[in-house]
């Protein structure tokens, strides 16, 4: 089985001052044997989101499960 990220482009949110800014909409993930069977379980995990108001959702395929924390500024 494949792992996706789904997510969207769709929407805005606000910064640490406040500020509207464009940003992606996580989701989630699904899996299945191919994006098509994953992205079908995902709408039936996610079947909220069916009452959102979401046109475009983009799908990535994850290779590995590590996490890293970043920062954006400073050290690492």
């Amino acid at each position: 089985m494949k792992n996706y990220l789904f997510y969207t482009q769709d929407g805005f949110t606000y910064d640490k001052s406040h500020q509207p800014t464009n940003n992606m909409q996580l989701f989630g993930s699904a899996k299945g044997r191919n994006i098509d069977e994953a992205f079908k379980n995902f709408k039936e995990e996610q079947s909220y989101l069916l009452q959102k108001n979401y046109d475009k959702v983009i799908a990535i395929q994850t290779v590995s499960s590590a996490i890293i924390n970043l920062k954006l500024k400073g050290d690492k």
